[in-house]
């Protein structure tokens, strides 16, 4: 990727690129991580969740996943909401899954509408069907799952039986609590909702990039703002580098030079910049969040939480 930079034209190009227009993509990106707490509360319901303990561990899940391999971020926010709210780990894990069940969903549907205005390159297009048969069957089963409880439920018994004894009573609880977490699949109103406000983020993620487009003065619209979200989202799935260090970069850098025609001196220098938009606000919510909220996550730990699972006694 970065074999033909020259990179005193990368230099410049940073140099000369609007920090106000970037600046205000960066406070537009805490607006997004407000409106997927949102959502996220959504899907509890109604467990009456504070929202500012949303926000605040999802801070801390972008903020793990810059700094540790594997994406471990979603672990670290399901551990840290669980203790602030009194939630079972279990349930905050399976709304996790039915996020990510519907970001893809949301972002195929939006890939669908962006071929109708920008030449999407066949080597996306296998990838995307793929996708879309997917996670469309994992939806219908998660809700398949939800509405059939007692057959689910029968269903786990037969599993548990091979489990150890004293095991069971805790398992046959997991089980129950990730059938709450799929719940907001099923109930039309809340799904309505639900996609309503996934969309609505993945079209404010779009204008994050696309005010990281004009700072850079690319000749390019919001429509491929959108395509680079798409592209780069789909990308991170696969767990890879902290802070996907180099994924992001390469992404950008391929989809601005290979679709939109893009000078690969400016493409990089524009991935250079805009993957800092998404990684420092994190960086400094996360620890501020986790600053305020002390008291709690500083009487426990991940030790005592595996403790606890085990069934011994905390010290």
């Amino acid at each position: 990727m970065l074999h033909d930079v020259e990179w005193s034209e990368v230099s410049e190009r940073i140099q000369d690129a609007n920090y106000g227009l970037l600046t205000l993509a960066a406070a537009m990106l805490v607006g997004t991580i407000l409106i997927r707490a949102l959502r996220w509360r959504l899907i509890l319901l109604p467990s009456g969740v504070r929202t500012w303990h949303l926000f605040g561990s999802l801070n801390v899940s972008y903020f793990l996943n810059n700094l540790l391999p594997l994406q471990v971020g979603d672990l670290g926010r399901a551990f840290l909401l669980s203790e602030l709210e009194g939630l079972s780990m279990t349930r905050t894990l399976s709304t996790i899954l039915v996020e990510r069940v519907v970001d893809v969903l949301t972002l195929l549907l939006l890939l669908l509408g962006l071929a109708l205005f920008i030449d999407i390159p066949s080597e996306v297009r296998a990838p995307s069907i793929v996708l879309a048969v997917v996670f469309s069957s994992i939806a219908v089963g998660l809700m398949v799952m939800s509405t059939r409880r007692a057959l689910a439920l029968s269903l786990v018994e037969g599993l548990l039986r091979f489990a150890p004894q004293t095991a069971r009573p805790k398992l046959r609880a997991m089980a129950e609590n990730a059938l709450d977490g799929f719940a907001a699949l099923t109930n039309p109103r809340i799904g309505v909702r639900l996609f309503a406000a996934s969309t609505a983020l993945w079209l404010c993620v779009g204008l994050v990039v696309y005010a990281g487009i004009l700072a850079f003065d690319l000749p390019l619209g919001y429509g491929p703002a959108l395509f680079l979200v798409v592209a780069t989202t789909f990308g991170f799935f696969v767990p890879s580098t902290p802070g996907s260090f180099g994924v992001y970069h390469a992404i950008v850098t391929a989809v601005l030079v290979n679709v939109f025609d893009i000078e690969k001196n400016v493409a990089v220098s524009f991935a250079l910049i805009e993957h800092l938009v998404f990684y420092l606000p994190p960086m400094v919510l996360a620890p501020l969040f986790l600053w305020t909220e002390r008291d709690v996550w500083q009487r426990t730990s991940f030790l005592g939480k595996l403790r606890e699972l085990r069934g011994t006694p905390l010290p």
